[in-house]
């Protein structure tokens, strides 16, 4: 088990994340006025937490209010090697919202999002991290509610400059997006943005 360094996470340092995780936009001056210390020492910590990777302080987006869909994927991956040929594959994924290694009877879980029931069914289907060799089983689940947390980490696809998804499909060969059931790759210059 690694052990924190109670350097990196001082008392301060956990007062001023405990902060920051409530809101992320909150000011230097507030923060400061709150812990009674100088704003210029708040950005000192704040640059060392972000410095030693225990923060990044990024913009989250509420799916719900976008009418994204969310799924969720277990799957059971047979040795270390598909495992690692996977999550290589499908760590630069945009419409991945969190991949992680479990214990128990599954191995791996993903939760993705899609723009609509269209582009959900494709990509569960066609171009699904489900459908890659080296997966002995999986179970597939639409998240119909986010209770919490509200907002996600979620790649809003506006800059577009690669031919090439990061998992290996080719989008302009597809049918589903030859036919406009999928919109897409997010990370391609063959998405096509979503208009509700």
């Amino acid at each position: 088990m690694t052990k924190i360094n109670k350097k990196l996470l001082s008392t301060t340092r956990q007062k001023i994340l405990s902060i920051l995780t409530k809101d992320g936009r909150k000011n230097l001056t507030d923060i400061a006025h709150e812990l009674g210390i100088s704003h210029v020492a708040v950005k000192r910590h704040i640059d060392k937490l972000i410095e030693s990777g225990i923060l990044r302080i990024q913009g989250n987006i509420n799916p719900d209010l976008l009418s994204l869909r969310l799924i969720l994927v277990f799957m059971e991956i047979i040795d270390e090697e598909h495992m690692r040929d996977i999550i290589n594959k499908f760590k630069g994924c945009p419409r991945m919202v969190l991949l992680a290694r479990i214990m128990g009877g599954y191995n791996l879980i993903a939760i993705l999002y899609a723009e609509n029931d269209e582009v959900l069914e494709c990509f569960s289907s066609i171009c699904s991290i489900r459908t890659m060799p080296g997966i002995r089983r999986t179970e597939v689940y639409i998240l119909s509610k986010l209770v919490k947390p509200k907002y996600l980490p979620i790649y809003y696809p506006l800059l577009k400059k690669s031919e090439n998804t990061p998992c290996g499909r080719n989008c302009r060969e597809c049918i589903a997006y030859i036919e406009n059931k999928c919109l897409g790759c997010p990370s391609t210059i063959y998405y096509k943005l979503y208009k509700s």
